[in-house]
């Protein structure tokens, strides 16, 4: 393994003629007509009524769920830590 510590860049400059400019401006210049940028996307619909209860309703069910067997992983683990046999 080998760490890059440095680079050194030139740029050269060549003098060109009008046509090898244009020639070299479509070469590097790509277009493309139907491109879709980030964030110009449709604005998403508000969620219904319906919808955002179920979301609020199982995410409730899955906090209380996670808590009783929280729970119950920690009597288990307090009645555990009690049990010495000397």
């Amino acid at each position: 393994n080998h760490d890059i510590i440095s680079l050194k860049l030139y740029q050269l400059t060549v003098e060109r003629t009008p046509e090898e400019e244009r020639r070299d401006k479509e070469v590097y210049l790509p277009v493309v007509d139907n491109l879709k940028l980030p964030g110009m996307e449709a604005p998403l619909e508000p969620m219904s009524g319906l919808a955002l209860f179920l979301i609020v309703f199982f995410s409730l069910v899955a906090i209380v769920f996670a808590i009783v067997i929280g729970v119950i992983v920690y009597n288990k683990w307090q009645e555990q830590s009690r049990k010495h046999f000397y």
